[in-house]
């Protein structure tokens, strides 16, 4: 063996969880700060600014990570795009909001169905995964106002109208989500 010789080693396992945390970690925290926030229509206003400012920092250290010259050929230099893509592909197809609904559906039907028969109620509680702040009965459609979703001017939620009577909730919009659920939001300006 010659002094520039390295006896043969095996590479250790935690170094590799190590280094994949190392390109992965900032963006795949950002893209699940991104699709806690997109749970509710128009998003969380401040989970949407967290998710910006975590892609912000991802997107940094990606960068310096492109110019370091013991990084810069690693082939785990395109992860952290690649997961920017996919969670804006989500998002962008409402994946966030339709699986919050699949997993809240039975409860917010059976919260809906306990309800006085009373025009607007104002609540504070979970129904679900989903924060209610408001409930509305319009005819036999029921809407859902999901607390701190939308900007600083709309109020977003969900509404369930059965028989697809959409043209009649007092929303700005309603857009199809799945079976007789919407995504509704209510502009103020």
């Amino acid at each position: 063996m010659t002094i520039n010789e390295v006896p043969e080693t095996r590479p250790d396992p935690g170094a590799v969880r190590r280094r994949w945390l190392w390109f992965t970690g900032p963006a795949t925290f950002a893209a699940v700060l991104t699709l806690l926030a997109f749970v509710p229509p128009d998003g969380y206003l401040l989970g949407v600014l967290a998710a910006f400012g975590a892609w912000l920092f991802a997107g940094v250290w990606w960068l310096i990570l492109l110019v370091g010259p013991a990084t810069r050929a690693a082939r785990l230099n395109a992860w952290p795009p690649v997961i920017g893509a996919l969670t804006a592909a989500l998002v962008i197809i409402g994946v966030p909001a339709r699986a919050a609904l699949l997993i809240s559906e039975p409860a917010l039907l059976e919260y809906a169905e306990s309800l006085p028969n009373e025009d607007y109620i104002s609540v504070d509680r979970f129904a679900g995964v989903l924060p209610i702040s408001g409930v509305q009965r319009s005819g036999s459609a029921v809407i859902f106002a999901v607390d701190g979703a939308g900007g600083m001017l709309t109020q977003c939620g969900f509404a369930y109208a059965p028989g697809g009577r959409v043209k009649d909730l007092p929303v700005s919009t309603a857009d199809h989500l799945m079976g007789d659920w919407y995504a509704t939001c209510t502009d103020f300006d």
